[in-house]
This record gives structure tokens, sequence and C-alpha cells, in this order.
């Protein structure tokens, strides 16, 4: 999917980048310096407070019921809606591969890459990219990048809501790499999901955990055999994730919510 990759101060990257040169657009944890240099192990060449001017940042992206039900995704933006912001990551071919592991590692797949941004001009003309203010920064419009969405990213709804945690990760990340200001109220708005506590919804939630907590640790052990030197897993074993996700909340949907409560934020 060709698209506009919008960083800030990318006034000296060379139209002619080298193949072991990639940009990893971080929106979500992978901000957090503790998250993607210290936990993650991966050390970027450099890194710019950038923006995607086609998307906006949603909650659509399945979760876990109960527990995180939504994570952090993107979409086509509407004509009013704040483009989504994060951080631009300049990598070698090496860190790129073991962010892409480590994306299917967190289940994190609303994720994007702009890798191998090749032929870029940088735009020298003066003219303002369609939103190209918030708050007191602006951002320069590079044309030519390829955004892509990692597979498996497996949209459910913007009803569902994410954990607070999840939530508390995007607004430490904003504020550690100084995104701008009316982004950072934006996420602080965001609604999360509030855990009942009642008996019902905690006993519902043991036995829907003591279900799907064991396919996780399935996954986690598979990822680990299956990924390859690229840092991929193969298609099917993201078909097979995609139909047990599917699964999880076909469960939760029209089976475990009926006895024990809604574990998504929505109307019980």
């Amino acid at each position: 999917m060709t698209d506009y990759f919008a960083p800030s101060n990318f006034t000296r990257i060379s139209p002619r980048m080298s193949n072991n040169i990639h940009w990893y657009f971080a929106y979500g944890s992978n901000m957090l310096e503790d998250v993607f240099v210290k936990r993650r192990k991966i050390q970027p060449q450099k890194y710019e407070v950038a923006a995607i001017n086609t998307h906006t940042l949603c909650f659509n992206v399945m979760g876990v019921p109960y527990t995180d039900p939504a994570m952090g995704g993107i979409r086509l933006k509407g004509e009013q809606e704040t483009p989504v912001y994060g951080v631009a990551y300049q990598l070698t071919s090496e860190d790129m591969q073991r962010g892409r592991y480590c994306i299917y590692y967190s289940n994190t797949y609303g994720h994007c890459t702009a890798r191998r941004l090749l032929d870029i001009s940088h735009d020298t003309s003066g003219q303002a990219s369609s939103r190209p203010e918030l708050g007191k920064t602006t951002f320069s419009t590079i044309h030519g990048a390829c955004v892509k969405i990692m597979p498996g990213l497996i949209i459910r709804h913007n009803r569902a809501t994410g954990a607070d945690n999840s939530k508390g990760l995007l607004i430490r990340g904003a504020h550690e790499k100084a995104l701008p200001a009316e982004y950072q109220e934006k996420l602080v708005s965001q609604p999360t999901f509030e855990p009942t506590s009642s008996l019902r919804f905690w006993i519902g939630k043991r036995i829907f955990d003591s279900i799907w907590q064991r396919v996780a640790r399935w996954i986690e052990v598979w990822v680990h055999k299956l990924k390859g030197d690229d840092g991929e897993v193969p298609r099917w074993f993201l078909t097979t994730f995609d139909c047990l996700l599917w699964t999880m909340w076909f469960h939760h949907d029209y089976l475990h919510s009926v006895l024990w409560g809604r574990g998504d934020g929505m109307c019980k």
C-alpha cells in the first residue's frame, strides 16, 4: 500500500539510501525506550517524531477479553480526524528483522513498517502538507514511502476498549518522545476497559483464562520454533493464529459472556 509518510526534520536524508537502512514507524508501546531498546534489544541509528497523514489511531485490533480487549491499530483517517503520530526509527536490516519478530512475539500486529525508502525526495517546495501543524510542531512530507501493515492484523470493531496499562504505555511513550501536546491530550482522553468488581465477572475471567492462556502459551512456543531468519513466521501459522483469535472472540461473544458478562467494555 503506497502512502505518505510524514516525519519531521528529515532534511539530511539522502535520496539514495542503502539497502541496509530501514525505517520503522512505532505508534504504540515501542515508542518507549524501555520497551524498544531495553526489552526488545533493538538499537536505532536515529529517530524522529513522525506522522502518517492518511491514517488515524484507533483501538480496533482484537486483544484478549477480560484482560486487554483491544489493541492499538490504525485505519484510514476521516476528514476531521487527527493523523496518527509516533516515532520513525532508522534501523539496520538485522534490527528490522528482530523488530518483526518482537511484533509477532508480543502479538502487536497493528504496527506499521515503512521500509526500503528508496528514491526519497524531500519536499523543499515550501508547500504545506494537508495538516502540517498540530500544536507548535510543523511536519514536512516525504513522498514515496511504502507503508505496510504487518500481516495478521485482525480488526474487530471500534467499540471494544483497551486496558488502562496499555493506554499508559502510549501516554508515556508520547511524552518521552515529545509528540505534539494536542495528540498527547487525545491519548489521555481515550476511554479504557474497566473490569467490574463483581464475583460473577471474576469467576468468568478465571474460567476464560484457564482455556485461552493455554492457547497463548502454545502460540508463544511455536513462534519461537517457526520464525525464519527474516523474523517472519509462515503464512499458514498466521492463518492458524487468525482462526484461533476469531474462535476466542466467538466463544466470548456468543457463549461465555451469556453466563458471565462481557469482557470487552461493551454493554452487558
